[in-house]
């Protein structure tokens, strides 16, 4: 996992981790969660494990880095409100998920009319991330920007903000039909059945444990505290791949019905399992 030293601050941030825009050393733009948000530390171990297990998969998750915030200690404006006081952001290590254009000012929208969202190149990535939310238990719903990554070039969606896979920071799995979805079917449109989820469920369910225990060694400790939390998230999550068509079966049959033009009223398909054992 690269580390990067914060070189400038741009600007605050949206949301309720109240993460920061800042420059790193690298030359590129990170959106930076600190420790000390008022989210929960361990919302930067679960940004760091799920945006490496989303790329492994093929999802259009941001690059992620360590990021010191120690050069910038003290930086008018480096501040977050917690308590109805304000207080300086962390120094140490944070969480920084790289914009995905070179250019801060490059337009970014959270939000696009139907009739965008129909141009997006890669509206078919949200059944993958939906799988993979399901997987994890991403407990908010799915949060995504859309931009241009060059110029000239067709809107591309990406997913941002993992924090609330694993449940935040309690680190349990209290699934529900509709954690982790989109909020609007749309997206979904394409969905016709398990074909859909392909290749994103052959590849989770296959994920080794060697893969969740690397990820893990990259986590600094100070972000999530007890290493036997992490060894048992680490082994909850392996058990759960097998899971995974299950719970997007509860999704599609759930009352909000999400998948419109899915056509097949079999039963889930049973999970291909991997037959390897738990992480050590």
């Amino acid at each position: 996992m690269e580390r990067l030293e914060a070189v400038e601050h741009i600007r605050p941030m949206r949301g309720g981790a109240q993460s920061h825009l800042l420059r790193a050393g690298d030359g590129n733009f990170y959106v930076v969660k600190f420790q000390n948000n008022p989210q929960h530390r361990r919302v930067l171990a679960n940004e760091l494990m799920a945006a490496r297990l989303a790329r492994h998969l093929g999802l259009p998750v941001p690059v992620c880095a360590l990021i010191d915030s120690t050069p910038l200690a003290g930086a008018p404006g480096l501040v977050m409100r917690i308590g109805g006081q304000m207080q300086p952001c962390a120094p140490g290590l944070q969480f920084g998920s790289r914009l995905p254009t070179a250019d801060p000012q490059t337009p970014i929208y959270d939000f696009l009319p139907d009739a965008g969202l129909e141009l997006v190149a890669n509206l078919g990535d949200f059944a993958g991330m939906l799988a993979f939310d399901k997987w994890t238990c991403n407990c908010n719903g799915r949060q995504v920007v859309f931009c241009r990554p060059h110029p000239r070039q067709r809107l591309r969606v990406y997913m941002i903000d993992q924090g609330f896979c694993f449940n935040a920071g309690d680190w349990n799995f209290p699934d529900s039909p509709l954690r982790g979805v989109y909020g609007r079917n749309i997206v979904y449109q394409g969905v016709t059945g398990w074909d859909s989820f392909q290749p994103w469920l052959e590849k989770i369910e296959s994920v080794p444990a060697e893969l969740l225990e690397a990820v893990a060694e990259e986590i600094p400790p100070e972000w999530y505290g007890d290493s036997n939390d992490l060894e048992a998230l680490l082994w909850r999550l392996f058990a759960r791949r097998e899971q995974v068509r299950e719970l997007i079966s509860a999704v599609w049959r759930s009352a909000r019905a999400p998948f419109p033009a899915w056509r097949d009223d079999a039963a889930a398909a049973a999970p291909a399992g991997s037959g390897d054992g738990p992480p050590a």
